[in-house]
C-alpha cells in the first residue's frame, strides 16, 4: 500500500487488481493519499506564512506603541488617537486611543477608514453591516499583560508553531469530503468510457479505479502549491488527466487475461 500512489502514476498495469479490492481498503488509500497530500499543504502553508508572519511581527514591534492591559482597562503613552495602517494594505488599519472611553459609531469608523478601534475600555471591530464592541472589563482578574515587542515575536512563534497540527487536521478533513465527491464526479466519466469500450465492469470497480485514478491529478495540486501564480485552467487540465488515467485503467483491466 505504501507504495501505491507512485504505482497509480507510473505503473498502468497495476490498474488491473483494482476491482478486486474492498471498499475498506480503497477508502484507507484515500485516507493515506490524504496524509502525503496534507504534509505536503503544511510544508507549502509554512514556506509562504512563515516570512508574512514575520515580516507582521516585525512591523508591529516597530510601529505599535507599547501597550498595557491591566485590570480591564487598556493604557499607553499616546496622548491623541493613533491611526496605523499595515503597509500595503489599505483597509487593514485600526486606531489606538487609549484616553478615550466612548465607543465609537459606524459612520466614525467607516470615515477613518479602519476596520478596529481600540479605547480604554474596549476594542470594536467592524463586521458585515454591523459593529462588535469587546468589552475589556471581562479581563480585569486576569494579570497585567504588556503588548509590546516581546508580546508580539511570541504570537507569532505561537501561530508558526500552530500552523503545522492545525493545518494538517483541517487539509485532511477537507481532503477526505473533497476527493469522495471528485470520485463519484470521475466515476460517472469512468461510465461513459465503460461503455465507449465494452469493458463490461460495474460501478463499484469504476467507483474504486476513480479513487484511484485521480492519484496524478493530486500530485500536480501538490506541486501546484509551492508555485508563485496558480496554473492556467487547472480545472480543464485535471479532467484531461483524470480522463487519460480513467481509459488507461479501463483499458488495462478489459485486457487482464
Amino acid at each position: 500500500m505504501w507504495l501505491d500512489p507512485a504505482r497509480a502514476v507510473a505503473d498502468f498495469p497495476f490498474y488491473r487488481s483494482l476491482p478486486g479490492k474492498s471498499l475498506g481498503a480503497t477508502v484507507g488509500y484515500l485516507a493515506y493519499l490524504g496524509i502525503l497530500f496534507s504534509l505536503v499543504s503544511v510544508a507549502a502553508l509554512l514556506v509562504r506564512a512563515a516570512p508574512i508572519i514575520e515580516e507582521a511581527v516585525a512591523w508591529a514591534s516597530a510601529a505599535i506603541p507599547p501597550m498595557t492591559l491591566s485590570q480591564g482597562r487598556l493604557s499607553s503613552s499616546l496622548q491623541e488617537p493613533l491611526r496605523l495602517q499595515y503597509p500595503g494594505q489599505e483597509r487593514l488599519a485600526f486606531i489606538l486611543d487609549t484616553a478615550r472611553t466612548t465607543p465609537p459609531t459606524a459612520q466614525e469608523m467607516d470615515e477613518k477608514k479602519v476596520i478596529a478601534y481600540f479605547i480604554r475600555d474596549s476594542v470594536t471591530v467592524a463586521g458585515r453591516n454591523r459593529l462588535e464592541v469587546y468589552d475589556l472589563s471581562a479581563s480585569k482578574d486576569a494579570p497585567a499583560l504588556t503588548i509590546d515587542g516581546t508580546f508580539y515575536r511570541s504570537l507569532g512563534d505561537f501561530f508558526k508553531k500552530a500552523l503545522g497540527p492545525v493545518g494538517f487536521v483541517t487539509t485532511w478533513a477537507l481532503f477526505m469530503a473533497w476527493k469522495h465527491l471528485a470520485a463519484l464526479m470521475y466515476a460517472l466519466v469512468a461510465l461513459l468510457l465503460n461503455a465507449l469500450l465494452s469493458a463490461g465492469l460495474e460501478f463499484p470497480a469504476l467507483y474504486r479505479v476513480s479513487v484511484y485514478a485521480q492519484t496524478p491529478v493530486i500530485v500536480l495540486q501538490a506541486a501546484a502549491l509551492f508555485l508563485p501564480a496558480p496554473i492556467p485552467l487547472f480545472g480543464l487540465l485535471s479532467l484531461l488527466v483524470g480522463g487519460l488515467y480513467l481509459w488507461q485503467a479501463i483499458r488495462q483491466i478489459q485486457g487482464a487475461p
